[in-house]
């Protein structure tokens, strides 16, 4: 992949991540500005993600992992308030 097509792959992912976690409903314990910053913020990681596999440097996708796993939980509660972990 391209650089361009890493880009562009991160702000789709973005946007979908924003309409999923708009259509969850419930982000009466989460601001907006904190749901885009967690969407922004694991669209970087996962293109840096990307670039780390070209480059073959694993331990750095290692850690890219770790972060996106703890994104995607943090985005993923949003709207969940009855405590159920369905992630």
């Amino acid at each position: 992949m391209t650089k361009n097509e890493i880009e562009k792959l991160g702000i789709s992912i973005a946007g979908e991540l924003i309409r999923l976690g708009r259509e969850a409903g419930g982000i009466a314990h989460i601001t907006e500005d904190d749901l885009d910053h967690a969407v922004g913020e694991l669209a970087r990681c996962m293109t840096l993600l990307n670039i780390y596999e070209e480059r073959e440097e694993y331990e750095k996708c290692a850690i890219m992992k770790i972060k996106i796993k703890s994104l995607r939980e943090q985005i993923g509660d949003v709207g969940q308030e009855g405590g159920t972990d369905e992630i």
